[in-house]
């Protein structure tokens, strides 16, 4: 009896976890809506979990009681388990990439729930930023930013100067250096994508850009879009990019950005898993949707997550230095 209950709970987690492993491989399914897709495999990193507990079962089935189908079973869901590790172990391993000179600059990444955000707690936890990237920025947001002491830390800000009254499409950044050459992305896909280039001491001419492409919508076809249409527009050198990128590693998108170059700095620090989202109520963060990505001239040296009142995304934090 306990070998049948074994091997029966094995079995299923094993369907489970095979089941995120080929979700993650494949770019959609007929019959299902890209955007729904991409929710769906917003969550294949949990198939870790699923192999953990198929391994468990499996094996405890063939220690009970000895049998052929049950031991391929279990051979099967460590085949597969190795192939899901192999993408998920990179991330908490530091990468070999020492930083050169003594120029650092801090990024602090942070969506505000339409606006809603604790001010005062956001300017104590941004104290040793050098650059803050808000997503979701709404102009009364901005004002009681203002009201709160922002500008001491930050006297230099740039983004869309008529900001909405509510909603999440603002965007906005604030930097203790100069800023110069500050814009849109690209005009052709609104002003919640922005860029500047900072002065940033010791390192030079950085260019932040705070993104923040749509989420994907049940039934939708618009998140690839522009997700591929924002990859296509970020500079290539000397740039960090941040923000809300409603999107997981495991997705295409952020695949082809790996491609392209750009890492995220929590993986070159190996920081290993950290979800920013849902970051508010009884459920914690279960998925990584908030990054801060560095082309392949830049290094990270540190990372970590902030958890604010107010809304419903930890910020990510990432000390960025020239790759040596």
């Amino acid at each position: 009896m306990a070998a049948s209950l074994s091997t029966a709970v094995g079995g299923l987690a094993l369907a489970v976890g095979a089941g995120t492993t080929l979700a993650r491989l494949l770019p959609g399914v007929p019959g299902v809506a890209p955007d729904t897709w991409a929710m769906v495999t917003s969550f294949t990193d949990a198939g870790a979990l699923a192999y953990l507990v198929a391994l468990l079962g499996l094996g405890g089935a063939v220690l009970l009681r000895h049998h052929r189908a049950r031991l391929a079973a279990g051979v099967l869901a460590l085949v597969l388990a190795t192939v899901h590790l192999t993408w998920l172990v990179p991330g908490w391993v530091a990468d070999d990439r020492p930083a050169a000179g003594t120029g650092r600059l801090t990024v602090l990444a942070q969506n505000m729930l339409f606006g809603g955000a604790d001010p005062g707690a956001l300017v104590a936890a941004a104290a040793d930023a050098d650059v803050l990237v808000l997503t979701e920025v709404t102009e009364p947001a901005r004002l009681a930013l203002e009201a709160a002491g922002i500008g001491e830390r930050f006297p230099h800000e740039a983004g869309d100067g008529s900001l909405p009254r509510s909603g999440p499409s603002g965007t906005h950044v604030y930097s203790r250096f100069p800023l110069s050459a500050e814009g849109p992305l690209d005009a052709r896909i609104g002003d919640h994508h922005w860029r500047a280039d900072v002065a940033v001491p010791g390192l030079g001419a950085v260019t932040v850009v705070a993104v923040h492409p749509q989420r994907p919508v049940r039934g939708g076809d618009d998140w690839a879009g522009e997700q591929e249409q924002v990859r296509r527009a970020l500079p290539r050198t000397r740039a960090v990019i941040a923000g809300d990128f409603n999107a997981v590693d495991a997705h295409p998108t952020m695949r082809r950005l790996r491609a392209d170059g750009f890492r995220d700095s929590d993986d070159l620090v190996g920081a290993g898993w950290n979800p920013t989202y849902p970051a508010q109520g009884l459920v914690p963060p279960l998925i990584a949707i908030d990054h801060v990505l560095v082309t392949d001239d830049l290094t990270a040296t540190d990372f970590g997550t902030v958890d604010l009142p107010g809304t419903d995304h930890r910020g990510v934090l990432a000390t960025v230095a020239l790759r040596g």
